[in-house]
């Protein structure tokens, strides 16, 4: 049984930052070279600037899961709440975890007024893409690249409004 919290200050982001890595390691493998991902350290991410809107998700006292969201980032999305991130470990999806963290960082939004979501999906990601649409997200035509980094823009609700730049 998994057990969702807000993080707090005394958390080990030490250990949110290894989770990132696991995750990426786990999940990108199919999409992104190796070679690129053996070089990624834990100290590319930093959870704890960010800790006042990022959910931990645990399994007895293992991290397994994190989802950090906030105001979107992008210009196009001025207005907007944004999912950040969320990353579980291999031993932790397809068990509903992501599908929890994701209504409970979207309702935490909507308190904070955002009744539109934005995240951003790799763009050769088509499982999360999927997973993402199952929970309401609908794909749009924007786009972004950081490196070798594609990612497309989707929003929540599916029948809203698109992004600001004339979608």
């Amino acid at each position: 049984m998994f057990r969702i919290r807000f993080a707090q200050p005394g958390d080990d982001f030490k250990a949110v930052a290894q989770l990132y890595l696991t995750a990426w390691r786990e999940t990108y493998r199919p999409w992104l070279p190796a070679a690129w991902l053996a070089k990624l350290t834990p100290a590319v991410w930093h959870p704890e600037r960010n800790w006042r809107q990022t959910l931990l998700a645990f399994e007895g006292q293992q991290l397994v899961g994190v989802c950090a969201f906030g105001p979107a980032r992008d210009a196009s999305f001025t207005g907007w709440g944004e999912l950040r991130s969320i990353y579980l470990l291999t031993s932790a999806q397809h068990r509903g975890l992501g599908r929890d963290l994701v209504t409970q960082a979207r309702a935490t939004l909507q308190q904070a007024g955002f009744n539109q979501v934005v995240l951003w999906v790799l763009a050769e990601n088509t499982p999360a893409q999927q997973f993402y649409q199952r929970l309401g997200f609908r794909q749009t035509t924007v786009q972004k690249t950081q490196g070798i980094i594609r990612e497309i823009a989707y929003v929540w609700p599916a029948d809203g409004p698109a992004a600001s730049n004339g979608e």
